[in-house]
């Protein structure tokens, strides 16, 4: 099977379907990490011509262990989701940690979202281990919140942005007492001018930015997520942030 199909459905067979709801927040970072390929096998399988190939995941070495511990669980999902086609099927899956060079690119991957954009922010806040820092020009959304503060009571440091607008007073006071706040005033000759911005930043690793407001009326309108790991696009985003937190605080 394609290696890079398989690792792409994954990711979202985890993202949306309910059958491994039970083990999404777990396996999502892992798998979403990992480099998938599918290995052929000199032994012939079940059908004429047909060979045997292994499911190889590269696992990055912090995430060994925790992969090693979900095997079970990882085998169940990839057993799911393989295409055996008249070349190959697959007879097993294989973790192996992720080959570290020194001399190439840091990796580089993107995605889109356009539906169900609050499940890919909801679990890009879960991912976090160190910090989350987010600029948004409204932020009205009560899941979203809850998701941060929950993340807060496992001492993650969280910086959020928004613009000062009236629709954002319901959740300012609570934003303000639970994280470093900040919020930018309108600018310009009539007031009019304003933060417009909307990203997140996790971990300084990956960025999460679109057109999505974090507002509950958002889930309605016709939006896009963009997700990229890229530490030079995000030390960009992050550099921005900074500029206008100091601006502001």
């Amino acid at each position: 099977m394609n290696s890079g199909a398989l690792k792409r459905t994954l990711v979202a067979d985890l993202q949306y379907d309910p059958k491994f709801s039970d083990c999404k927040e777990k396996l999502f970072p892992i798998i979403s990490r990992s480099t998938i390929n599918c290995v052929p096998q000199w032994k012939f399988a079940t059908r004429s011509n047909q060979h045997w190939e292994n499911v190889e995941i590269r696992v990055p070495i912090p995430l060994m262990t925790k992969a090693t511990e979900l095997k079970d669980k990882i085998d169940r999902l990839v057993y799911y989701v393989y295409e055996e086609d008249d070349e190959y099927a697959i007879q097993d899956v294989e973790l192996r940690p992720q080959i570290i060079y020194s001399d190439i690119e840091p990796e580089v991957s993107n995605d889109v979202e356009f539906d169900r954009i609050q499940d890919v922010l909801i679990q890009g806040i879960r991912d976090a281990k160190y910090l989350i820092w987010v600029a948004v020009a409204w932020f009205s959304n009560e899941v979203l919140y809850q998701e941060l503060l929950k993340k807060k009571q496992n001492g993650i440091h969280i910086r959020i942005i928004i613009s000062d607008e009236d629709s954002n007073q319901n959740l300012l006071q609570g934003l303000k007492e639970n994280f470093e706040c900040v919020v930018v005033p309108h600018s310009g000759v009539w007031g009019t001018n304003r933060m417009h911005d909307k990203f997140c930043i996790v971990d300084l690793d990956y960025i999460m930015h679109g057109s999505y407001n974090w507002t509950k009326a958002a889930n309605y309108n016709g939006e896009t997520l963009v997700t990229t790991v890229d530490r030079n696009l995000v030390k960009k985003f992050a550099d921005e942030f900074l500029k206008i937190y100091n601006e502001n605080k």
